[in-house]
């Protein structure tokens, strides 16, 4: 079984197995809705796979907002409707990467933040550092963005007292245990005189690395892969010695979850200082609720910027509302089972 199918599969037993386990079994009236609601957001779906990339943002917006009602009936503490967006865009005249979308009141986007577990978000953010955040689409960013991409982590342990460049000998002596990860860059390798400041400041930008040093110094922690492609590899030191496999997931859990595949990590930058982005579900709330904001309300600028003929931006939008297709059921899937629901990755071509 494929994971698509699986991940419909799963939505589809939703609609039985969390009516005994959730607040859905104390009220009709959140079954009722609950129900509707995911019947609405899979018709939503379906009509999003037909129509043109025009259309699509609508029908994936209203579908993603009647998925996220189903959440709060069956989950949220207290007031579990909306009636509101709780967003707003000031400006939907600027290009699209600078286009900013900022939270309003109460509705709709703080619901399903709070039921899901994902940090509110205060600040207005640009669609161009949503896109950017979200790892399907870091790989593709939109023309002329230099916002903080989502980067690639891959985690192991390790016990050495090799690091007496980066620890001081009294830290070593007393914990000779350090947890390491290999992080992925994809832009062009700092040259050694540069590295030490390219680190400090690449570390300030993601929440992940709080606490980290390069293994080893600076000079063997690089690795070039290809051209704009390197390796840096990092160390923390170990909250206590003899570290088990499921408490080293634990401490990279928090710094960069396995997001969708098995073992497939990934560092998103912050919005806002000392605060967490929104979850990936969240975050492609805010850009789905844009995107349907300009295919309604200006719709010559969003089918301009659809023009494969002229738009720059045009292979990429369509790229991401494909992608949406298969990712958005898969979130909403995990926010229904309030649970990370991992598959195999499929291979390269």
């Amino acid at each position: 079984m494929d994971g698509t199918t699986a991940i419909r599969l799963g939505l589809r037993h939703c609609r039985t197995s969390l009516t005994e386990k959730t607040k859905l079994q104390d009220s009709a009236s959140r079954r009722k809705t609950f129900s509707a609601a995911l019947q609405q957001f899979e018709e939503q779906m379906k009509a999003a796979e037909v129509v043109s990339p025009a259309t699509r943002p609508i029908n994936l917006y209203y579908g993603l907002v009647q998925a996220g009602l189903a959440i709060t009936a069956a989950h949220a503490e207290g007031t579990w409707t909306f009636d509101k967006h709780g967003l707003k865009i000031p400006d939907m005249k600027r290009g699209v990467p600078d286009i900013a979308v900022r939270p309003e009141g109460v509705g709709a986007f703080q619901a399903v933040s709070d039921a899901t577990g994902s940090e509110r978000t205060t600040d207005a953010i640009t669609l161009g550092a949503l896109w950017n955040s979200l790892p399907e689409l870091a790989e593709i960013p939109l023309e002329g963005t230099n916002d903080i991409l989502a980067v690639e982590l891959l985690a192991d342990s390790r016990t050495s007292t090799e690091a007496t460049d980066v620890w001081s000998a009294d830290h070593i002596a007393e914990s000779a245990e350090f947890l390491c990860a290999t992080v992925w860059v994809n832009e062009e390798m700092p040259s050694l005189p540069n590295r030490k400041a390219w680190l400090q400041d690449f570390i300030t930008k993601y929440p992940g690395l709080e606490g980290s040093e390069p293994w080893g110094g600076e000079e063997e922690a690089f690795r070039e892969a290809r051209a704009r492609r390197f390796s840096v590899e990092l160390c923390w030191p170990a909250p206590k010695k003899g570290m088990q496999t499921g408490e080293i997931a634990e401490f990279f859990d928090v710094r960069a979850p396995v997001y969708r595949f098995n073992e497939d990590r990934h560092l998103r930058p912050a919005f806002e200082p000392s605060k967490a982005p929104p979850t990936p579900l969240m975050s492609w709330w805010l850009l789905l609720y844009s995107f349907s904001m300009l295919a309604r309300y200006q719709p010559r600028q969003w089918t301009n910027a659809l023009d494969i003929d002229k738009s720059p931006d045009a292979a990429a939008l369509e790229y991401a509302l494909d992608t949406a297709l298969e990712v958005i059921p898969h979130l909403v899937l995990e926010g229904l089972r309030q649970t990370p629901i991992l598959l195999s990755k499929p291979l390269a071509l």
